[in-house]
């Protein structure tokens, strides 16, 4: 097998490992937290003819970070003829898609195709990887070009300026992830390539950068952007994008919200926890790094190195922490990995020590897939561990604990195939460990991470959006309300809600005299509200009012269902009005009158307990 040959039998078996864990199912989950919400709502905006360079969400509201992930999801729209999740959260998986690709080149060629490989597959297997190449968030865009222009610039340096088209692609790729998410995607790969030539003692490359056309660069890509939105969007724009989103949350204030509490450390751990189970030979990639400090002389080894420490100091110094800010390191921290990977398997690293390690690690991995293991049978068998995990937990992951036993027990052939694959991976490991063949070890590590996200994200994220998303309610509102007035009432305003309305829902918080006097006696107007608002209403008001369904999902929070309320004008409250109708409830209501879509033929009255099966 030739080269090209065994390249494309690589990407082909790279892109099926994708398929499976970034675009299985990626538009059959519901939205059912604030983020994704919010940046679906900008996209049905510029669909739905709110403008393409400052879409206003719910045709009030400024968003918060530049247009390039919702040009992708809004071109994706109109060529498929929806606004979906699946349109919304895509260009996150075809970037993450491309930024593992990319890591693969990069590593084939400047090592070998093993390299590249392994670089490749612990990239895609990361849990915080996956997490955010199916999140419909503007991340991935940014990380992909932001690492197109790290690997542009090193290899614009390394063929010595000769090809100019490299140096005007770094530029571009500059540029666009600036567009993506502001100026950090022009600030960390400046401070990469500063540093990188500063300790090479080659700071008079710089003069062979073509600064001037690059500077032309960005500025058309970037910056004329951002002049038509300050044109358009005046102090509020400059205020909101360029000062609270990058300034501000740089520093500590308030911006910075409740990630300006953690600790300048916090991203190791971060990194450790995100790079699971790989993040465990870390501290043997440092022993092997130490130990072979000659090796740094090789200038690809030091800019790898110079390129992950400038991100973890930079984005440690920022007062804002998040775990996704750090996802730009991911495919450097991989090739670095891949290298020592590579060394190990090949049987060249001379430390006793850090095989020793590496063997340790592999074992406690190996103990940890056997637990995982009896885990699952005891929880698919009924048993109740709970109690076993809550104290390892975060307060927010022990609630969904009873979610979890309930998806491992009601999807037992799910698990079962699950099972046989933790198996089949445990006994590859044994087998690799005896026998000192660490690619056997490598493969059924990826054999086994894979298989966990990729069972994990069909088992509970189901079961999670069932329970929060507000999707299967506001297809029926959507039905019944059709073009009559609807309003948020107090605090019920929810993205999620608005985006699933297919319309603009304005909130209205006084009293309701003047909506009851605005509307038509044949044309009542609506209420969304939370049901502890319906409850105080009810028995305070003097208007006339209609509960018509209950949402069976909670919210983002899991706290707060939403009632539909019908206000019916030029009548006086009587008796009748303050029952409560739920849905599937037997009595009469507005929405059981409505005849039903094709959308919402699964759902009885209108809006019945059929939710679930609609979110699934």
């Amino acid at each position: 097998m030739n080269e090209s040959q065994r390249t494309r039998q690589t990407v082909a078996g790279l892109l099926l490992l994708i398929f499976l864990l970034y675009f299985w199912d990626l538009g059959q989950i519901p939205f059912y937290n604030y983020e994704e919400s919010k940046e679906a709502l900008i996209v049905w905006e510029m669909v739905n003819g709110g403008g393409w360079v400052l879409p206003l969400r719910n045709g009030t509201e400024l968003p918060l970070k530049p247009p390039l992930f919702h040009w992708f999801g809004a071109l994706i729209a109109l060529i498929s003829g929806k606004v979906n999740e699946f349109a919304v959260r895509s260009p996150s998986a075809f970037f993450a898609t491309g930024a593992v690709l990319g890591t693969f080149f990069f590593g084939q060629r400047l090592w070998n195709w093993r390299v590249g490989l392994l670089s490749a597959l612990i990239l895609a297997t990361s849990p915080e990887w996956v997490r955010w190449a199916v999140n419909a968030r503007s991340d991935m865009v940014m990380v992909f070009f932001l690492t197109a222009a790290c690997m542009l610039f090193f290899r614009f340096w390394e063929e010595k300026a000769s090809r100019r088209r490299l140096i005007y692609l770094f530029y571009l790729s500059v540029g666009l992830a600036t567009l993506a998410k502001g100026p950090l995607g022009l600030i960390l790969p400046g401070l990469v390539v500063l540093f990188f030539l500063g300790v090479a003692r080659e700071l008079r490359f710089l003069f062979r950068m073509r600064l001037v056309e690059g500077v032309i660069i960005v500025f058309l890509v970037a910056a004329s952007w951002y002049l038509l939105a300050l044109w358009q969007g005046g102090w509020e724009f400059f205020r909101r994008q360029i000062l609270d989103e990058n300034v501000l949350r740089f520093f500590d204030t308030d911006q910075g919200g409740p990630s300006r509490d953690h600790a300048f450390y916090y991203y190791v751990f971060s990194l450790f926890a995100g790079l699971f189970p790989w993040s465990l030979f870390l501290p043997a990639l440092g022993h092997f790094l130490y130990r072979s400090r000659v090796a740094l002389q090789d200038k690809k080894v030091l800019y790898l190195v110079i390129w992950l420490l400038t991100g973890l100091v930079f984005f440690s110094l920022a007062s804002g922490k998040r775990s996704n800010y750090i996802l730009s390191l991911y495919p450097v921290v991989a090739l670095l990995l891949a290298v020592w990977w590579d060394e190990l398997i090949e049987g060249s690293l001379a430390s006793p020590l850090v095989k020793r390690f590496a063997r340790v690690c592999a074992l406690v991995l190996c103990a940890g897939f056997v637990l995982s293991v009896l885990i699952l049978i005891a929880h698919s068998a009924g048993f109740d561990l709970d109690h076993v995990a809550a104290p390892f937990l975060h307060p927010r992951d022990r609630a969904n604990l009873p979610l979890v036993a309930h998806g491992l027990q009601t999807q037992f052939p799910v698990v079962f195939m699950w099972l046989g694959l933790l198996a089949f991976a445990i006994g590859w490991y044994f087998w690799g460990l005896k026998h000192d063949e660490w690619m056997y070890v490598f493969a059924a590590l990826v054999i086994s991470t894979s298989s966990s996200l990729y069972f994990a994200n069909a088992l509970f994220h189901p079961v999670l959006a069932r329970e929060r998303t507000y999707k299967p309610f506001m297809i029926g509102v959507r039905s019944t309300v059709k073009n009559a007035p609807l309003y948020f009432y107090k605090d019920a305003y929810d993205y999620g809600a608005i985006f699933y309305a297919d319309r603009h829902i304005p909130s209205y918080k006084d009293d309701l005299t003047k909506l009851a006097t605005d509307s038509s006696v044949d044309s009542p107007s609506y209420l969304l509200l939370r049901e502890e608002d319906w409850q105080a209403l009810s028995a305070t008001t003097n208007h006339r009012l209609e509960r018509l369904v209950t949402s069976e999902g909670r919210g983002p929070d899991k706290k707060h269902r939403l009632v539909l309320a019908a206000l019916l004008p030029g009548r006086e409250k009587n008796k009748e009005d303050g029952k409560e109708h739920h849905e599937g409830s037997e009595q009469p209501s507005t929405l059981d009158a409505q005849p039903q879509d094709k959308e919402t033929s699964d759902q009885p009255s209108a809006l019945s307990d059929q939710q679930g099966k609609k979110t699934q």
